[in-house]
């Protein structure tokens, strides 16, 4: 088997559907599709695995085998990282067995102290002992970025897809992401702040790119080291309806949004719109598709999540 294809979802805002996203592709990928899935949740929030499975179950979990932090105390320590060690094997229970194909690294709460904006590069350096500060200041910085990537990398092979859910904004974590994926997913919701939000999201991920590119120079490493994901695509979440139609703002954002030179041919044709069963089922830790709740089987008769699937397979 290839490599794992690695997609990270983003956001710097939260509510904005990303780990329902994540959650909801990932099983589509698994359940129609057959492909072996991974999901990775790196939000101390830790929605997406209290998607996957109720609170009981990640407690006996997190006791047995840790979690994404205990991952990043080893890292941290200079130990192995033991990926496989963490993989929570088809943890989404579905009537008669376990959702196939799919698995997960958990998160935890722990993480929160971990998830801050790691140290800069800057400083005035001369002659060569000047120039050996700043190429280990540079390694540094390089290493507190790698540890996803890193952790990956021992269980890419086993898998089709990496989807990583980040927490909503641009830390360490999220940078860790960034490095350890091919591409980025933006989702959001189109009211009237998105434009400008999602500029400035996107100025900040090449922001990203840039320090590392001038990490890997000054430390030398700059051939042996992964690139920042690129943006794959944005997906509109929340879409409000009124009768059978989009309502006026969210089309006329959505369309301003699509035209807008940065983002031209990056959004998904598809979008989920604003229904109570997408909650529903997310409360029983089951896809929209798997929920029998009459709101539940209302959103799933959209076939949203599958129809952006389909799309999330043509680019990715």
């Amino acid at each position: 088997m290839a490599r794992a294809k690695a997609v990270s979802f983003i956001n710097y805002k939260g509510g904005v559907g990303k780990t329902t996203t994540t959650y909801h592709i990932g099983c589509c990928l698994a359940q129609h599709h057959g492909k072996k899935v991974l999901l990775v949740d790196i939000d101390p929030q830790t929605n997406l695995t209290f998607l996957c499975a109720p609170v009981e179950k990640w407690e006996d979990a997190k006791k047995r085998s840790g979690t994404i932090a205990s991952m990043y105390q080893r890292f941290l320590a200079k130990k192995a990282i033991d990926t496989k060690r963490v993989i929570w094997r088809t943890p989404i229970g579905i009537p008669g067995g376990r959702l196939p194909n799919l698995d997960l690294i958990p998160c935890d709460v722990d993480l929160l102290g971990e998830d801050l904006g790691g140290g800069g590069l800057s400083g005035t350096f001369e002659g060569l002992e000047g120039l050996r500060q700043m190429q280990h200041q540079a390694s540094l910085w390089l290493r507190e970025r790698l540890f996803l990537e890193k952790a990956l990398r021992e269980v890419e092979d086993n898998y089709d897809y990496v989807l990583i859910d980040c927490p909503p904004n641009i830390y360490l974590m999220t940078q860790n992401a960034l490095v350890a994926s091919k591409w980025y997913v933006i989702t959001a919701i189109p009211d009237h702040l998105s434009t400008i939000g999602l500029s400035i999201l996107q100025k900040k991920v090449g922001r990203i790119g840039d320090l590392t590119g001038k990490a890997q120079r000054l430390a030398g490493e700059a051939k042996s080291r992964p690139k920042v994901a690129e943006l794959g695509g944005v997906i509109f979440v929340k879409i409000r309806i009124g009768g059978s139609m989009v309502t006026t703002m969210h089309s006329n954002m959505m369309d301003r949004i699509r035209s807008a030179p940065m983002f031209k041919g990056f959004c998904f044709p598809t979008y989920t719109t604003e229904l109570i069963g997408y909650g529903e089922a997310a409360e029983n830790s089951r896809p929209v598709w798997m929920h029998g709740s009459a709101n539940a089987r209302r959103a799933a008769s959209r076939h949203e999540y599958e129809r952006i699937t389909e799309e999330f397979l043509r680019r990715f």
